[in-house]
């Protein structure tokens, strides 16, 4: 079985469609037809269903698709290997969701891939963003709000792994929304992050002014003064699940609603160790 088929036919599946799959891969799309019918053939079995808009995998289609998967990675790490190339991956994690399972995914890396090198970047989603276009980030993991669109730029590819809600900790119940918002000391975990976005749109929507809002970039820090009842603080629900922390009010859907996203350049071509490393990470980062 040739690499290139496999990755024909993995683009195919992924795309749902020959002539899309054609497209990308500078196929002609007949030939992209008869490399699917000749892996048919070799394996005496239908491996996609037919229809109008495209094509779907079948049963047999979507274990071979999974087989196929872990035989290009191998072979694209056994290339690398022979050819001793050191490749230098950057990725961008925002301030304050780094989660701790990525350190073990650290080592597991340098272990499957010792020839790379793999730096970790921290910084604001907005920050993340730019890094990937000016081409500074391999990849990175991001979050934003459910009503903006900060990835209008056509040069990201994005991909959306989990979706979250913000929540307000600290001594908040039984106290209305607006006396929340222009009495209590307000903190976030940053100026350029989604949390302090969605607070000013609130205060705005609501037309309430409070100049008490600060930064508190260390999570431990932030929970401290939330339950000494210093403050309220507003953070991801995930983050107060992982946190333990039981008692917290969501803010209004409108300005809640989070998605965590996956994005990388259009013209970044993912390697195998990339590849390794994000299927590795996307459970961590959905958590």
């Amino acid at each position: 079985m040739d690499i290139e088929n496999m990755r024909a036919f993995n683009k195919v599946a992924e795309l749902k469609s020959i002539s899309a799959a054609a497209s990308e891969l500078q196929h002609l799309q007949s030939n992209m037809s008869n490399k699917i019918k000749n892996i048919e053939k070799q394996f005496d079995t239908q491996l996609f269903f037919r229809h109008s808009n495209g094509v779907e995998l079948t049963q047999n289609g979507k274990k071979l698709y999974q087989q196929f998967k872990k035989m290009i990675l191998l072979w694209e790490e056994t290339t690398a290997i022979i050819s001793n190339k050191e490749e230098s991956i950057l990725i961008g994690i925002p301030q304050s969701t780094f989660p701790m399972q990525f350190n073990t995914i650290i080592k597991d890396f340098y272990s499957q891939f010792p020839n790379k090198k793999l730096s970790i970047v921290s910084a604001t989603t907005n920050e993340l963003i730019k890094k990937i276009v000016n081409r500074e980030l391999t990849i990175a993991y991001v979050a934003e709000l459910e009503k903006e669109n900060l990835f209008q730029d056509k040069q990201i590819i994005s991909e959306m792994l989990s979706r979250d809600k913000l929540v307000f900790i600290g001594k908040t119940k039984g106290i209305p929304l607006q006396k929340i918002l222009t009495e209590e000391r307000l903190y976030v975990f940053s100026k350029q992050c989604y949390s302090y976005r969605a607070l000013t749109n609130l205060m705005n929507d609501l037309n309430i002014q409070n100049t008490s809002i600060s930064e508190i970039n260390i999570v431990e820090t932030l929970f401290d003064i939330c339950k000494n009842e210093l403050g309220i603080g507003i953070i991801p629900e995930s983050i107060a699940v992982k946190y333990n922390i039981q008692v917290y009010e969501t803010l209004p859907d409108k300005y809640s609603e989070l998605r965590q996203m996956f994005i990388y350049h259009k013209d970044h071509t993912i390697s195998s160790a990339e590849k390794w490393l994000i299927e590795k990470s996307k459970p961590v980062f959905k958590n």
